[in-house]
């Protein structure tokens, strides 16, 4: 295993539970949304989760897009693309899905919970995603 299969591998590693907890907690504002009178406090909690998974995620997938033209072993690099692809597809889309839905919803009740540089970094990081060959 040569390093880029090293640094690639302990991203991926720490992928499985941020994917986890990203999609627990994209459940649960999906929830929330759901209900007439939104838990504002409880939103802005899980918010702040998702910037910290999210930025931890941002920097798996740049360590993903830096090495992986280098990474040797077939099934690390196949693994890789993988879970790139699904955050493009699924992960990062229904996020920004969900954070502008909220954000909707909740002028609408009179608060303002600012998204706006969640759904550009959102951006930024698919933007990113878009650039490798899946």
């Amino acid at each position: 295993m040569n390093d880029s299969d090293t640094q690639v591998n302990i991203a991926l590693t720490h992928f499985e539970t941020l994917i986890e907890d990203h999609s627990t907690y994209l459940n649960e504002l999906e929830n929330l949304s759901a209900i007439p009178q939104m838990d504002m406090d409880r939103v802005m909690r899980i918010i702040k989760r998702m910037r910290k998974i999210r930025k931890d995620l941002e920097l798996g997938i740049n360590t993903i897009l830096t090495h992986i033209d280098s990474v040797g072993n077939s099934r690390i690099k196949e693994e890789a693309i993988g879970i790139i692809s699904y955050l493009n597809i699924v992960g990062f889309k229904d996020e920004k899905e969900i954070l502008q839905k909220l954000s909707t919803q909740a002028k609408e009740m009179g608060y303002d919970i600012n998204v706006d540089d969640d759904i550009k970094q959102i951006d930024n990081i698919l933007s990113k995603i878009s650039k490798i060959s899946l």
